[in-house]
């Protein structure tokens, strides 16, 4: 196989989008990420290109990606992307190079969120091992019917965030998040450049106040590769504030936004077993499951 292994630069961002896109089409039919997602992921404090991420090159032409990081040690998540019409031995080559690189790390077990319609990476991964442990949903609305009316809790506040919010934000999403799935708390530093740098409007950051006290927040922008469509960040209601309907508000408030802007569409990320029922209040308000990533995970 002539094809070569190597960490990528900014130089590579367009190659890299188009690689990463053309491996979305191939699965979804949409392509996931632009020129400027692509460039966060690789500056952010999180992963070090020079060591933790290598793209696949074959006469010029990007074949695949694969990243490697703590998440957090001993646990390390793997991203392995390979359009499904790429040769498995592009596959078998980068996922060499994650476990020798986890190896190195002193990874414990090695995760990865892989699509569940990925025929191909599913079977390499079961074939070395790996087993199934978790499924995630996308979940999508339309905007082509009625929105039913927030019904906000007495006493309760909500306005837009300005960029000096953040601190408070951060630390309302972190103590909101503390029951999910193998919760561990994110760096400021991290949480900061994924989310107030890029595309960053604070007038899509909803704060639902209590007096002083921050009760739930959203944290909201369009998304990178679909015109039109309003990305749910995070929806996060803090333990003494929920059950009174506050994140069924603060979503369809969210969605409310999103349509007085245009957007046709909303999404968002969620846990299939999540322990506060969040799937279910997606469900209510009319979302749907458009897409199902699946965990597999194998001891190092």
């Amino acid at each position: 196989m002539s094809v070569e292994l190597r960490a990528p630069t900014l130089d590579d961002l367009e190659l890299l989008t188009d690689m990463i896109n053309r491996d979305a089409v191939e699965l979804y039919g949409t392509p996931e990420e632009n020129i400027e997602s692509m460039r966060l992921w690789l500056t952010g404090p999180g992963l070090d290109p020079v060591t933790d991420i290598r793209v696949a090159v074959e006469d010029g032409s990007f074949r695949g990606y694969v990243d490697i990081d703590d998440d957090p040690h001993p646990i390390y998540y793997v991203d392995l992307r390979v359009p499904p019409s790429e040769l498995d031995e592009i596959r078998v080559a980068l996922l060499d190079w994650a476990e020798r690189r986890g190896a190195e790390r002193g990874a414990e077990r090695l995760r990865f969120h892989n699509p569940s319609v990925d025929a191909s990476t599913i079977k390499l991964l079961e074939a070395r091992g790996y087993g199934l442990i978790r499924h995630f949903y996308r979940m999508r609305i339309d905007f082509d019917a009625d929105l039913a009316a927030p019904g906000w809790p007495d006493g309760l506040t909500v306005r837009p965030a300005t960029k000096d919010d953040a601190p408070r934000v951060y630390e309302a999403h972190q103590d909101s998040f503390r029951d999910h799935w193998e919760f561990h708390r994110q760096p400021y530093e991290e949480w900061e450049h994924h989310l107030l740098h890029g595309p960053f409007d604070p007038s899509l950051w909803f704060l639902v106040e209590d007096g002083d006290e921050l009760a739930a927040v959203a944290i909201n922008r369009e998304h990178e590769a679909e015109d039109g469509l309003g990305w749910v960040s995070v929806l996060g209601v803090r333990e003494q504030w929920r059950r009174r309907g506050l994140g069924r508000a603060l979503l369809l408030h969210t969605f409310h936004e999103f349509r007085r802007r245009g957007f046709h569409s909303a999404a968002l990320g969620v846990d299939a077993d999540s322990l506060t029922g969040a799937n279910r209040l997606y469900e209510s308000v009319g979302m749907r499951v458009i897409r199902r990533g699946d965990v597999y995970e194998k001891a190092m």
